[in-house]
């Protein structure tokens, strides 16, 4: 019998259900790790700073007892409280139906933004109150003292070990072992929303960088109360001050500090330097045109809002991205660069410049044999062709007006010394084109193109004509009226290519030239001289 595939499913739990599983492990594992290494420290610290004598009080009926039992609880209670702070957290992310499960509440993105916090305080108030039930068993082992020379002589070096070394050290590494674990988890409680959006506890960066710095005064703090104490008990007993055992407190205590501070310094640093190393990889990306990275926002302080701006400033960017690009189908792409970089004003300048119109001959027989989708498709593989050449010789193209082309050389959006040069030889160019193109249209079995070219050069004013709601950058003049006119000769006269007088006396001594004489040309009071390709 055939597997049920819903039953598959369930035995073959979801690979990154299993690693949540782990992660969940790994948490839960915090609170008894750093339990062992504070039960280290405050022993340690009572080992080297006992002031003596207490080992035969607190061996009274019963007491040593609670004393051995008492962390223990202590640890299980706040395992249990923490777990059961935190239930939704973990309920929601710990679902085996992933695929389906609904988006984490608010409330949940609080618990999982406030569990290294929570992690911290259930550490300090372990300890703490580990602390202050050693302080009640030694004030009773040692008879209830009432007067203060009675309570001077209580041995505090283990609930100190408790209350000011193990606790304050203990939570500290707590609250950034809990927050690196979460870290990189933190981006799967937010899919839609950020970090910093959600109410939370926030552990600035000004706070993390004075952590090390509290925690050594913490321990200074500690060092001075010992030395006190071993200095008050030697005198309150009337013998001298053991100097080995200060000595051996002294480095306890710095080494500690130092320690801790080095740990916490290279914890928060390598956390901060990790955060900028990611931003600084991702910038460079930008900086090369790779508009498609993303910063994962792992925290809700300011790296994580430094993520998060840098994935907004990307998002612009692309945003922009997308904009210039269809803004450059509408306009041509060196007037639309030349628009987002200076902006765009009413007005023009005159210039010395080579105008080149083409038209399609026929194109009105044409539209009647050619249904609308046929003819527009027609028309955008042959701009297609012809703008690809136009551009190849450092043309623009300035404008499409149903089957015809104008081009221009030598604007001020495209400066070339030799535009007359660079017109004549785009025009030989797209003869060429032509070719190929009517080629693969023959293949298509559809119909083939003619077209007539005229080049004509000489002042022109280019510029930004139209309203402050629309403009347009275009070149007009009588360059280009005459450019226009040759164009329409080329049909009379059977040519392909027509060259006003100027053009032709820029390129005659590059190509062979024929003089076809002085024309009369419509708009124009006076023949022009014309030119046509050999």
């Amino acid at each position: 019998m055939k597997d049920d595939p819903a039953s598959s499913k369930h035995l073959s739990p979801h690979p990154e259900h299993l690693r949540r599983k782990r992660w969940k492990r790994r948490m839960d594992l915090i609170l008894p790790l750093i339990s062992v290494v504070g039960a280290v420290l405050a022993s340690s610290y009572y080992t080297i700073s006992a002031l003596g004598g207490l080992s035969n009080v607190v061996a009274q009926p019963g007491a040593l007892a609670a004393v051995q039992v008492l962390l223990p609880i202590l640890v299980v209670l706040g395992v249990v409280v923490g777990s059961l702070a935190e239930r939704p957290l973990w309920r929601w992310y710990l679902n085996p139906d992933l695929e389906h499960q609904a988006p984490p509440s608010q409330k949940i993105q609080q618990l999982v933004l406030n569990s290294p916090l929570n992690t911290a305080l259930v550490t300090f108030s372990m300890w703490t109150l580990s602390g202050l039930a050693f302080v009640y068993l030694l004030w009773d082992a040692y008879g209830k003292p009432s007067s203060l020379a009675g309570i001077l002589q209580i041995d505090l070096s283990l609930p100190i070990g408790l209350l000011a070394i193990a606790g304050p050290i203990c939570s500290v590494l707590a609250y950034f072992i809990a927050e690196n674990l979460i870290r990189d988890e933190i981006p799967n409680f937010f899919p839609g929303t950020l970090p910093a959006d959600v109410p939370a506890f926030q552990l600035r960066l000004r706070w993390r960088l004075l952590l090390p710095l509290l925690v050594v005064l913490i321990l200074m703090g500690v060092l001075g109360l010992g030395s006190y104490s071993l200095a008050a008990n030697s005198a309150a007993n009337q013998r001298p001050l053991d100097l080995s055992q200060l000595a051996s407190l002294v480095l306890f205590v710095l080494g500690i500090g130092a320690l801790v501070a080095v740990l916490l310094a290279t914890t928060v640093g390598n956390s901060i330097a990790a955060s900028v190393d990611k931003l600084l990889e991702r910038m460079a990306a930008v900086r090369h045109g790779n508009l498609g990275v993303h910063l994962p926002v792992t925290s809700n302080e300011e790296l994580g809002e430094l993520a998060a701006g840098f994935n907004s400033m990307v998002g612009g960017l692309q945003q922009e991205e997308v904009v210039r690009h269809l803004f450059s189908l509408y306009v041509t792409p060196e007037v639309a660069e030349h628009a987002i970089q200076h902006g765009a004003e009413l007005g023009g300048q005159l210039t010395s410049a080579s105008v080149l119109f083409s038209d399609i001959r026929g194109f009105t027989a044409l539209t009647e044999t050619q249904s609308p989708e046929a003819l527009i498709a027609l028309l955008n593989r042959y701009f297609q062709a012809m703008s690809g050449v136009v551009k190849g010789h450092g043309g623009l193209v300035n404008k499409f007006g149903g089957d015809s082309l104008l081009a221009v050389f030598g604007t001020p959006m495209n400066p070339d010394a030799e535009h007359a040069w660079k017109a004549v030889q785009a025009a030989q160019a797209m003869q060429a084109a032509l070719e190929r193109f009517n080629a693969d249209q023959a293949q298509r079995g559809e119909p083939q193109l003619r077209i007539g070219v005229g080049v004509a050069s000489g002042p022109v004013v280019a510029g930004n004509v139209g309203s402050q709601e629309r403009m347009e950058y275009t070149v007009i003049g009588d360059t280009v009226n005459l450019a226009s006119r040759l164009q329409s000769m080329t049909k009379d006269l059977g040519v392909a290519v027509l060259l006003s007088g100027l053009t032709a006396q820029a390129v005659k001594e590059r190509l062979p030239l024929e003089a076809i004489g002085r024309v009369d040309v419509r708009g124009k009071q006076e023949a022009v001289e014309v030119f046509k390709l050999c």
